[in-house]
């Protein structure tokens, strides 16, 4: 038997799924607005590592380097969460509207509802709803934003994922076929970061040996001797980065290419 096809939010008069993630509240929206205006706001403690860097003369080169590349990483940042927070906002707006906002929980149980009764292909994984979407890609994104001074090469405990990873990954495949044109790089880059996630044994020795090289700097003294080790990790966390990078824009165009066959298919 075919599967049936799902409800789409334009059979509702609605411009996407998302318009639906509350249920038509109005204070749904007005949260998710919350959450990502506050993300933007920590975002901004990306720059701190420069600032603290600038302040010895012995590094401030290195430091001002820092903080360009922590700069530019959190101006992402601030710009996403802005945007996708206006955008709550707007849902907020329209959900005042009680057709809009019947309309939206009217599309939600439809969707539900085609959840449970299509049948499903065997050995797919399970489809997440866009409420678990949302949640993880905020959390994910809310998580980047909430860093302080990192070791350099830049990592961090996979331990402090919100999610496993392989949810983190799903959840931004389901995303990002949405995402305006406008704000793709930004939300892959993000992606790209779970690269810097490593296991907790690897980040002990990498924050060791950070540590040890910036307090031999501060005493003029040495560190030569930690330089390949670290670079060479550095190096590896780079490429794991780029091949994310390239594995989720490679993603993106297969979906948008297979959309667009099966409309014009219609």
């Amino acid at each position: 038997m075919d599967r049936p096809e799902p409800p789409r939010p334009s059979d509702f008069g609605l411009s996407s799924e998302w318009d639906a993630a509350g249920g038509g509240d109005p204070a749904y929206h007005r949260d998710e607005a919350s959450e990502s205006f506050r993300g933007a706001a920590l975002s901004l403690v990306f720059l701190v590592p420069g600032l603290i860097l600038t302040s010895f003369p012995a590094i401030r080169l290195w430091g001002l380097v820092t903080l360009v590349v922590l700069g530019l990483f959190a101006g992402f940042m601030c710009f996403n969460l802005l945007t996708i927070g206006f955008g709550e906002l707007k849902r907020a707006e329209r959900m005042r509207d009680p057709v809009v906002s019947a309309a939206a929980r009217q599309y939600k149980e439809a969707l539900a509802q085609w959840r449970r009764e299509a049948p499903r292909p065997p050995e797919v994984q399970p489809v997440m709803t866009v409420e678990q979407v949302q949640k993880i890609v905020r959390k994910y994104t809310l998580l980047l934003s909430r860093f302080g001074k990192l070791p350099h090469p830049v990592c961090r405990p996979v331990s402090e994922l919100p999610y496993p990873k392989g949810e983190i990954e799903q959840a931004y495949k389901l995303y990002l076929p949405s995402v305006p044109p406008g704000m793709e790089l930004e939300f892959r880059v993000t992606y790209a970061q779970l690269a810097y996630f490593i296991p907790d044994e690897d980040f002990a020795w990498v924050e060791e040996a950070y540590r040890e090289r910036e307090a031999r700097i501060l005493r003029h003294e040495p560190a030569a001797d930690l330089e390949p080790e670290l670079r060479a990790f550095a190096t590896q966390r780079d490429e794991e980065w780029q091949s994310l990078l390239k594995e989720i824009h490679e993603y993106t165009e297969r979906v948008r290419r297979d959309t667009r066959r099966d409309s014009a298919n219609r």
